[in-house]
């Protein structure tokens, strides 16, 4: 296997730094921290999207179809 050195002389822009498995494993274990409280808060989100109020629609409202002006309820 081939690594790169971390040398910001020679390190390829936009790359990310060449570090030990103890620094790579810390930084993952924060990230994965940050990932789950982002799944939970979508998780949330949908939830509550969920148990929104429903409303009352007018089904005689027209929508335009590829046919012309058809009855929501119709479609």
């Amino acid at each position: 296997m081939t690594t790169t050195p971390n040398d910001p002389a020679t390190a390829l822009p936009g790359r990310p730094s060449i570090v030990d498995l103890a620094t790579w494993q810390a930084a993952r274990d924060e990230l994965l921290v940050r990932e789950k409280a982002h799944t939970r808060e979508g998780d949330a989100i949908a939830a509550a999207r969920r148990r929104l109020p429903m409303v009352e629609l007018d089904g005689t409202i027209e929508v335009v179809g590829a046919d012309g002006p058809v009855p929501f309820w119709d479609l």
